[in-house]
């Protein structure tokens, strides 16, 4: 008798998930019909590898900063745990240094250890004039974002991360950069920076974080002003370089995920393609990725930038559920729920799916007209599902798109 009731107990909870999932299907192809935008949504059961539910699974989106889930991946697999701050060769009189595209250098870390580096040598520094091998913007970027915090340039040598901070108080002008304080204008007009100099304006109390054009030239003369002690510019001579490692890894993979951090993506990429090619190219880094690490993808995407700013990636959802799947395979559950935003705790997702026990680990990914959520969900029953929820070219406020993921993925969270 009591074997009777236990097997009908797990009957009905069985017969509940399947009919959740069967009850979210038909919902997707019911107003599949009726909406202008278009979507799609995967849900998986890694456990025991079963598709739950797949809308549009194999259909193009433009996937925005869930590019960076592919980011993270092609870093993680390459870069090591630590990252490479500084490339230096010593001479009796010169500490000759290079840039690796290091992003961490004063930007949201703690710099000290790079900056101890430098303030030590007793020696005159030099900085070689070298760039990066490809343009300072990804293909596809808009060209007008140029003035905002969310695009930087790319650079062999950021620092601050590429952004000038800055504020007014009454008449008293505040900045984390104090070699723009002389290039910072009041200015009636809601314009925040000459489009081809570093002439910044400022209209109101209101704090501006705005990319500024950067070279060596100018790199020199800001970690000057850290150091207190003057960097010379020199050609490059194939010095024998060591490496100098600045950060840990896991703390950039952190920040890239959790802040959506757009800069941080470029830089890894261009670090991830030194190491495989020689050149420092996100171009070289993605060609790699797809070769080596991600050739059983689905459908073979096409893949532009390390960010996602770029309108010319295309991904489908099978695409997002397969790299979930192979990095929670392949990564240990702890550390990598640790990478990414959670709900209604931190990032991205702080303001969402509150709860007193966290369920929902992932990354989102905003365009005007855009927006995905990809990642993990643990359902109140401690089951584990892997789900990308794409939304693209719709019209009504980004808020609506993500209170309808929100609602579907409460009820799974609690009948699956």
């Amino acid at each position: 008798m009591f074997k009777r009731i236990i097997f009908l107990l797990i009957f009905i909870v069985l017969l509940s998930s399947c009919g959740t999932t069967h009850n979210i299907q038909s919902k997707f192809k019911s107003e599949g019909k009726k909406t202008s935008f278009f979507n799609g949504f995967v849900l998986y059961n890694p456990k025991r590898n079963k598709v739950l539910i797949n809308h549009n699974g194999n259909k193009y989106f433009t996937p925005a900063s869930n590019t960076k889930l592919f980011t993270f991946y092609t870093a993680y697999k390459t870069l090591g745990d630590s990252i490479k701050g500084l490339e230096y060769y010593k001479t009796n009189d010169s500490l000759i240094i290079k840039g690796t595209a290091d992003p961490s250098l004063l930007y949201a870390f703690d710099s000290q250890k790079t900056v101890n580096f430098l303030k030590k040598s007793k020696t005159s520094v030099f900085l070689v004039d070298a760039t990066i091998d490809e343009d300072k913007f990804g293909s596809g970027w808009a060209w007008d974002d140029y003035p905002y915090y969310y695009m930087p340039e790319k650079s062999l040598f950021p620092v601050y991360g590429n952004v000038l901070t800055y504020s007014k108080k009454k008449d008293s002008l505040q900045t984390n950069i104090n070699y723009f304080s002389n290039y910072i204008f009041t200015s009636i007009s809601s314009q925040t920076r000459d489009k081809d100099s570093n002439k910044f304006y400022i209209s109101q109390d209101k704090e501006k974080r705005v990319p500024f054009i950067t070279s060596n030239e100018l790199v020199a003369k800001m970690v000057s002003d850290e150091i207190g002690k003057k960097i010379t510019l020199i050609a490059d001579k194939n010095y024998e370089y060591k490496t100098f490692y600045s950060q840990q890894s896991d703390t950039l993979y952190t920040k890239l995920l959790v802040d959506s951090d757009n800069f941080i993506a470029e830089q890894l990429m261009l670090q991830v393609g030194k190491q495989i090619s020689g050149k420092y190219s996100v171009s070289k880094a993605i060609q790699y990725s797809l070769k080596n690490y991600l050739h059983e993808l689905p459908q073979k995407p096409r893949w532009v930038d390390g960010s996602g700013l770029s309108r010319y990636n295309l991904f489908t959802p099978n695409d997002m559920v397969f790299l979930l799947d192979k990095m929670y395979n392949e990564i240990p559950h702890t550390k990598l729920f640790s990478y990414f935003p959670v709900g209604g705790l931190k990032g991205t997702l702080k303001n969402q799916y509150k709860s007193d026990k966290p369920f929902v680990y992932a990354k989102s990914g905003s365009l005007s007209n855009n927006y995905n959520l990809s990642g993990y969900l643990i359902t109140k029953k401690g089951t584990t599902l892997i789900f990308s929820y794409m939304n693209n070219h719709f019209r009504e406020s980004s808020s609506k798109i993500k209170s309808e993921i929100e609602k579907t993925l409460l009820k799974i969270y609690n009948t699956y």
